[in-house]
C-alpha cells in the first residue's frame, strides 16, 4: 500500500475520523488529511512522525515497508549510522564510531535533508535532553560544520577525548566557556561546561538537524 492507503487504513483501524485527525495535528479543517489520502498532497514531515504516534505505529509502517515486504514506494538515499548509541547524559565512550555501516533511510522522511552526504544517523540513549529527544530516538547529525555554523540553543554532537554526547550548546563569551546544556524534565542532569583553554579535545561532531519519536 502507498502512504495516501495507509494513512487512510490506520486511521479507521483506530477508529478515528479525519477531523478527529486533522485537530490533534493542529488543523482546522479535514480537508488537509483528505487531500494526504487521496494524494492530493503530502505530509510535511514533522507531521508523519506526529501522525505515526497518534495511530500508534511505525514510521516505516505508516510509509508502507514492514518486515515482510522490503518494497517501498519512496526514493532511498543512503546515510552512514552510528550503531551506538550516544549518551543524553554524561559524555561516554562510544566505540566503533569510525565504523559505520550504512542504511537506506526514504527522502521522505529526511526531508530537505534527503541526500545529504555530511548526514550521518545515531540513536540517542538517556533522559538527559527528553524534552525534546526522547530516549531511544534515532537522530541525524549534519557534520562538517565549523563552530560559527553553531549558535545558542542548537543541539550538537561533541566529543571529547573518546566520549561523545548530546546536548544544547552555548557560547559564553564572557567567561569564556563552551557550555553543553541539558534540556530535560529531571533537574538533577547538570551543564557540561569546558573553558576554551580545556576545549584541546574537544571535537564537534555536528549539529542534531532531525530526530525521530518512534523507535
Amino acid at each position: 500500500m502507498k502512504l495516501p492507503d495507509n494513512i487512510r487504513h490506520f486511521r479507521k483501524l483506530r477508529n478515528l475520523s479525519q477531523d478527529d485527525i486533522a485537530k490533534n495535528l493542529g488543523y482546522k479543517s479535514f480537508t488537509t488529511i483528505q487531500k494526504w489520502e487521496t494524494g492530493m498532497a503530502e505530509p510535511p514531515v514533522g507531521k508523519l512522525y506526529e501522525l505515526a504516534e497518534m495511530l500508534h505505529v511505525n514510521i516505516m509502517d505508516l510509509l508502507g515497508k514492514d518486515s515482510g515486504n522490503d518494497n517501498i514506494d519512496f526514493p532511498l538515499n543512503t546515510y552512514k549510522f552510528v550503531p551506538t548509541s550516544v549518551s543524553a547524559g554524561a559524555l561516554t565512550n562510544i566505540d566503533g564510531i569510525n565504523f559505520m555501516p550504512s542504511i537506506n533511510i526514504p527522502d521522505i522522511i529526511m526531508g530537505r535533508y534527503a541526500g545529504n552526504k555530511n548526514i550521518i544517523l545515531m540513536p540517542v540513549n538517556g533522559e538527559s535532553m527528553n524534552n525534546v529527544i526522547q530516549n531511544g530516538a534515532i537522530i541525524a547529525v549534519l557534520t562538517n560544520l565549523e563552530l560559527g555554523d553553531i549558535h545558542d540553543g542548537d543541539i550538537v554532537v561533541v566529543k571529547n577525548g573518546g566520549d561523545y554526547t548530546v546536548k544544547r550548546f552555548y557560547n559564553d563569551t564572557h567567561h569564556q566557556e563552551f557550555i553543553f546544556r541539558p534540556d530535560s524534565t529531571d533537574m538533577s542532569f547538570r551543564d557540561i561546561v569546558f573553558g576554551y583553554d580545556e576545549a584541546d579535545d574537544l571535537y564537534l561532531i555536528g549539529k542534531v538537524v532531525m530526530y525521530n519519536v518512534t523507535v
